[in-house]
C-alpha cells in the first residue's frame, strides 16, 4: 500500500468583481452585449448605412426610358434599387418626356440584404396628348426600319421584337384600325429576315388585322420555296439630245434629255433576299428630264464649298454632331478651283448632295435634284456604254469625249433620290410606301446604282442601299433637272 501524501496548498481562485457587479453577472451582459452588437452589425447597420428599396417601375407602354434623378436606369420594365428618401422620375421615349413623377422610398432598415424590400411604380398615360402619341408611335417604326438591314441573329447579335413593341403600344393608345393598317403596311415593307417576319406576324395576330399584301409577299419571299419573280427584261434603244447648264466661264455641265417612255426596271430573278432587288417592275416616266453625263466632280464641289463653307472639311465635327456626315467625308480629297480636277467627287454624303443641289439651284433658276432609281435607269438605256443588260466602260467618262453618249457605270456607285425598303420591288403599292416614308420624315437608307471600279459584275439591274450620312470613296452622284 502506497503512503498517502498531503498535496500543498493553493490559493483560490476568484474571479474580480466589477464595481460591486459579480462575475457572474457581468459575463452575461458582455455575452448579451456581443450578441446583440452582432445583431445590429448583421442586422441593422447595412440597412442604416445603406437604406432603400427595390424599386419596380412598369408602363402600359413598352420600352420606356426611365431617369431617376437625372440618371438612366434601363427602359421599362424596369428594376432598380433606389436609396431611401425623395426622388424625381422622369419617363421618355422617342427623345422627348412623356411624363414625371415623384416617388418616396422609405427606410427599411432590418435584415435588408436578405430580405429585399419591392416598391412597385406605374407610369400613368393621362397627360399624354395626341402629338407625343404619334411621336412613340413613329418611334417604334423607326426601329423597325434601322433594325431591317441586321439578317441574321444570334447570342451575338440578338433580335429586338419592334414589331410586338409597336403592337403593345398601339393597343395601350388605342389607336384606330386604318392607323394601325398603314403603320404596319409601312413596317412590313422592310421585313428582311425569317425572324422579323416572325415578330410581324407576331404583331398582325395580336392585333387582330388581316394580312395586307407586304406581309403575304414577305412568307412569299422568306417561307416558300424559291421560285421566279419579276417581269423580264427588255431591251431598249432610247434616243437621248444634249443640252448643258453654263456654272461660269470654266465650268459647264452637259446634261442628256430623256423624253418620256415606259419600260422595265429590273429582270426576272429568284424570290429569295436580297435577289427581289432586282426583280423587274414596269416604270413609265410620263414627263421628259435632263441628267448629267457625268459625276459631279472636284471641281463643281470646291465653288460649291467655297460659298458654302458649313460643308468645308474644316467644320467636320460641326457636321458630324448633326450626323450629316460620318468620318470619311471628303477624306483624301483636295478641292480647288486653281487646279481644277474633272474626277468625280466621292468621300461625301447624300445629304451633301443634296445641299450642293440646293446650292446649283439657286445659282441657275432651275429646280435641280438627285435622280430617282426610275430616272437613274432610264438615263442608263441612252447610253452607248449599255449593251445587254451590262457595260463596258466606266461610268464616269469625262475621259470618254469621243462620243457624247458614253457615260453610265463601273467607276463610282452613285446615289439616287429613292428610298430603299426590302420589299420595294415585290410589293404593290411602292409609290405608297415611298409617300409614308417622306411624310412622316422617317430615316431610311437610299438606294444607289451603277457598281464601283470592286464591282465588276454591277449592271443596270444592280441595287444597293447606304446611309445617307455615309461616305465612301466610289461613290458619288450626278444632278438632274426638269424644264
Amino acid at each position: 500500500m502506497k503512503d498517502i501524501k498531503d498535496l500543498p496548498k493553493i490559493e483560490d481562485v476568484t474571479l474580480p468583481k466589477i464595481g460591486s457587479m459579480r462575475p457572474g453577472v457581468y459575463i452575461l451582459a458582455l455575452s448579451i452585449f456581443a450578441i446583440l452588437l452582432i445583431v445590429f452589425l448583421i442586422g441593422f447597420l447595412p440597412g442604416i448605412l445603406n437604406g432603400g428599396k427595390f424599386v419596380i417601375f412598369e408602363s402600359e407602354i413598352d420600352n420606356v426610358g426611365v431617369y431617376v434623378d437625372n440618371q438612366y436606369i434601363s427602359g421599362t420594365p424596369a428594376q432598380q434599387f433606389i436609396k431611401s428618401g425623395e426622388h424625381e422620375v422622369v419617363y421618355k421615349k422617342a427623345s422627348q418626356i412623356i411624363a414625371k413623377d415623384n416617388i418616396k422610398v422609405s427606410h427599411p432598415v432590418f435584415l435588408t440584404y436578405i430580405f429585399h424590400r419591392y416598391q412597385n411604380v406605374k407610369l400613368e398615360l393621362n397627360e399624354l396628348n395626341q402629338e407625343k402619341i404619334d411621336n412613340i408611335i413613329k418611334f417604334d417604326i423607326q426601329l423597325i426600319i434601322d433594325q431591317s438591314p441586321i439578317l441574321e441573329f444570334n447570342s451575338v447579335t440578338n433580335y429586338i421584337p419592334y414589331f410586338s413593341q409597336f403592337a403593345k403600344d398601339a393597343i395601350s393608345f388605342d389607336l384606330e384600325k386604318e392607323t394601325i393598317k398603314q403603320y404596319l403596311k409601312l413596317a412590313s415593307s422592310f421585313i428582311s429576315s425569317k425572324t422579323m417576319l416572325d415578330d410581324a406576324i407576331n404583331a398582325y395576330n395580336y392585333l387582330g388585322v388581316d394580312f395586307d399584301d407586304e406581309i403575304n409577299k414577305a412568307k412569299q419571299v422568306f417561307e416558300e420555296n424559291s421560285v421566279n419573280i419579276g417581269l423580264p427584261f427588255e431591251d431598249k434603244n432610247i434616243k437621248a439630245t444634249i443640252d448643258n447648264i453654263k456654272i461660269n466661264e470654266n465650268a459647264n455641265i452637259n446634261t442628256l434629255k430623256i423624253e418620256p417612255f415606259e419600260f422595265i426596271m429590273g429582270d426576272t430573278t429568284y424570290s429569295t433576299y436580297p435577289s427581289i432587288n432586282e426583280a423587274g417592275v414596269k416604270v413609265n416616266l410620263d414627263s421628259s428630264f435632263y441628267l448629267s453625263k457625268t459625276p459631279v466632280t472636284n471641281y463643281m464641289y470646291s465653288l460649291f464649298v467655297i460659298e458654302n463653307p458649313k460643308w468645308a472639311k474644316s467644320n467636320l465635327d460641326s457636321l458630324l454632331k448633326d450626323n450629316l456626315v460620318d468620318e470619311n467625308y471628303l477624306q483624301g480629297k483636295s478641292l480647288s478651283i486653281t487646279y481644277p480636277s474633272l474626277e468625280p467627287i466621292t468621300n461625301i454624303s447624300y445629304y451633301a448632295a443634296q445641299a450642293f443641289c440646293s446650292w446649283l439651284s439657286e445659282k441657275t433658276n432651275l429646280n435641280i435634284y438627285i435622280p430617282s432609281e426610275e430616272e437613274w435607269s432610264a438615263a442608263a438605256f441612252a447610253s452607248n456604254n449599255y449593251k445587254n443588260n451590262s457595260y463596258s466602260t466606266s461610268m464616269i467618262a469625262p475621259y470618254s469625249v469621243d462620243n457624247q453618249f458614253d457615260l453610265m457605270l463601273g467607276g463610282i456607285w452613285e446615289f439616287t433620290s429613292s428610298p430603299y425598303f426590302s420589299l420595294n420591288r415585290v410589293i404593290n403599292d411602292r409609290d405608297n410606301i415611298i409617300s409614308l416614308l417622306k411624310k412622316d420624315n422617317f430615316n431610311y437608307d437610299i438606294i444607289v446604282k451603277g457598281g464601283s471600279l470592286l464591282n465588276s459584275s454591277a449592271n443596270i439591274n444592280s441595287v444597293g442601299a447606304i446611309d445617307k450620312s455615309a461616305c465612301f470613296e466610289y461613290m458619288g452622284f450626278r444632278i438632274a433637272y426638269k424644264k
